[in-house]
């Protein structure tokens, strides 16, 4: 009996999902992008930063204040005190040592995630939506949701941003310059330690809005869901060459887009499997990623 082959609208609905997958993808590669081109520094803690994003929304209507807009506000600005915790703790104490920092992140991930774990007894926990749910009609049975258009919409646009914070101002420009050589940003009269303290910053930032985008995308979240969001924002770090931004957001997309289609192809066990073979199988041709150059981490866009 021959397969049933899946129809062209359904097809469709699982790109929309898998760029809206891979937009979040990217904007977790970003942070860590960020953390490790300034910073020299693999934040561990990351996944973890974004995780505590997700349930500062859900603290918010805890108090009674159901507004899923103060709720993001309030969990991306605790991400970016978790995260200025861990930098303040972690790593600027360290001084940039490499194994002891990474020890120390891990540390602080299991801290957080233990913590809350505590709080909500390990439970995944319903995650409210922005708006109530309205489908629209695009071609045939076609059908796409507000909440995917946003998110797909968000995810983009804030890659984008991104882009061309790091392009075109200022402090971005300083960023870049630090992220390429330190010693010489210290000598132009750039304050080194000031924009190391701001990438941490704009990564913490970052982990808040891609936890409440994740959480969002599932309709939930749970104390480890950063262990999932980190490997896969680790893994895109590690194909696409360490410090180049361009580079994550490209292969975020095409990985988001291929776990889409592996779940349509072979279920859900497929989805894994295609971003870490194709990791392995980019290391041995190409140890430094599809984009990276040999030689300190440089933020390139």
């Amino acid at each position: 009996m021959a397969l049933a082959l899946p129809s062209a609208d359904y097809l469709f609905e699982q790109l929309v999902i898998g760029i809206s997958t891979g937009a979040i993808y990217a904007i977790v590669a970003i942070g860590y992008n960020l953390v490790f081109g300034v910073m020299n520094v693999l934040n561990l803690a990351h996944g973890a930063i974004m995780m505590v994003g997700s349930f500062g929304v859900l603290l918010l209507f805890y108090f009674g204040i159901e507004n899923f807009w103060l709720g993001a506000a309030a969990g991306i600005l605790l991400a970016l005190a978790a995260g200025m915790v861990v930098e303040r703790v972690a790593v600027r104490p360290l001084h940039g040592n490499w194994w002891n920092t990474k020890v120390a992140t891990l540390g602080c991930a299991m801290f957080l995630e233990n913590l809350v774990t505590r709080l909500t007894d390990g439970r995944p926990q319903p995650f409210p939506r922005p708006f109530r749910t309205v489908y629209y009609d695009v071609v045939g049975t076609l059908q796409i949701s507000n909440v995917q258009i946003f998110l797909v919409i968000a995810s983009l646009a804030l890659t984008l941003v991104m882009v061309w914070f790091l392009r075109r101002t200022g402090p971005g420009k300083a960023i870049r310059v630090v992220a390429q050589n330190p010693e010489i940003a210290g000598c132009v009269g750039i304050n080194v330690a000031g924009v190391m303290t701001l990438g941490f910053a704009i990564s913490a930032v970052l982990g808040g809005i891609g936890g409440v985008l994740n959480a969002v995308t599932f309709g939930s979240t749970y104390p480890f869901v950063g262990q999932y969001l980190g490997l896969k924002g680790l893994v895109i770090l590690i194909v696409a060459g360490i410090g180049n931004v361009r580079g994550c957001v490209a292969v975020a997309l095409v990985i988001g887009v291929l776990e889409s289609f592996a779940v349509v192809a072979g279920g859900s066990e497929l989805r894994d499997f295609i971003a870490y073979a194709g990791m392995v199988l980019i290391l041995l041709i190409r140890p430094r990623g599809l984009f990276g150059e040999e030689g300190r981490a440089a933020v390139e866009i």
